[in-house]
């Protein structure tokens, strides 16, 4: 096995040398830091990252959590975040705690084990003290303690897109789906906005609160069939791309015309979307954007740098069939009054 002292013969510098280039410590000139690298490369030479790590004090490894994987924003959320983590030199560990608040502890524990340098929190549980975790975190979309920044879309902008949408088609009776609301995330700025906006153009809205952690296809097939068998006067329909296809699935499999009889409109633009027939019109997350930022923010505050903001949101796109990519800066013509609560209705299913 090459070790670091054969690293440090056939490039002709000492150890010492060679552990600062390693951990990045003390001035080495640029000659000497390629030297080093090639020589690395040519025996390839794999650092000890124990020895590493109790130098440095640091793992490089970053815990994400959320609370289902397989659901398509957390999917696309965890693919930009660990290719944003390994750009910067840290790996890491994924825990889906699969809507169990027990195995979301389980899985904190199991990350602060592992001396975790910072963490990623994008889960729904509601009765865990985040504020406690003896670890640098993160919120994704989640608003966790006022100690903890959190990271998100701009809701507000995407929710304007929505109701611009909805105006625009001339609908006059519309519904939206919207996340359990005991879940303090800024997610619910679009829905807030969506429904002021309704109500500004005298338009009728209506929002049904989902359950908590509720992410699978088959439970909001059923809860298409329900909505759309008791609601049948409603003209358009506001949700997240998963509930908005479900819906167009079943409308379509009861005789409706879409969008003619029934406009919707999605929101979060993973890859989904794409598989809608007719089109699916939807706010697309920056999912690129909010995982440069949330590591951005988590590394800052791992490196000791004081945080003085504790939100950042990034600003979104939609996707409309007819124009392709819509630049989520048109919205002048879409009040921003804020001024009205909108009504909550829990579909019980």
């Amino acid at each position: 096995m090459v070790t670091i002292t054969d690293v440090a013969r056939v490039a002709g510098v000492s150890k010492n040398t060679v552990s600062r280039y390693l951990n990045n410590r003390g001035y080495i000139s640029e000659q000497t830091r390629n030297n080093i690298q090639k020589t690395i490369d040519l025996l390839h030479y794999q650092p000890n990252q124990i020895a590493r790590s109790l130098y440095s004090q640091k793992t490089q490894l970053i815990g994400f959590v959320i609370p289902e994987i397989a659901h398509p924003f957390f999917s696309t959320m965890t693919s930009y975040i660990e290719d944003e983590l390994n750009r910067r030199g840290y790996k890491m560990i994924l825990c889906s705690t699969m809507h169990s608040e027990e195995k979301e502890k389980e899985c904190i524990d199991l990350l602060m084990a592992n001396k975790v340098d910072g963490m990623i929190i994008g889960s729904h549980s509601l009765d865990i003290n985040y504020a406690g975790i003896g670890s640098p975190v993160v919120a994704l979309d989640r608003y966790l303690a006022s100690s903890i920044p959190v990271v998100s879309a701009d809701h507000v902008q995407g929710g304007m897109i929505a109701a611009r949408a909805v105006i625009e088609h001339g609908c006059t009776n519309v519904a939206q789906f919207i996340g359990y609301s005991k879940v303090r995330s800024p997610s619910f700025e679009r829905y807030r906005v969506f429904a002021e906006q309704m109500h500004k153009h005298g338009i009728r809205c209506v929002s049904f609160e989902l359950g908590l952690n509720q992410f699978e296809m088959e439970p909001y097939l059923r809860i298409a069939d329900k909505f759309l068998t008791d609601n049948q006067d409603v003209d358009g329909i506001f949700a997240s791309d998963l509930i908005a296809l479900a819906i167009q699935k079943r409308a379509l499999e009861m005789g409706r015309k879409i969008p003619e009889d029934l406009f919707l409109f999605g929101y979060d633009g993973s890859y989904v979307y794409k598989f809608a027939s007719p089109s699916l019109p939807t706010v697309i997350q920056p999912y690129a954007k909010i995982a440069e930022r949330a590591v951005d923010v988590l590394i800052r505050k791992i490196e000791g740098e004081e945080i003085g903001q504790m939100e950042y949101t990034v600003p979104v796109t939609a996707y409309l069939p007819e124009r392709e990519q819509l630049s989520a800066q048109a919205q002048e013509s879409v009040s921003d009054d804020t001024s009205t609560i909108f009504h909550e209705v829990a579909l019980g299913i």
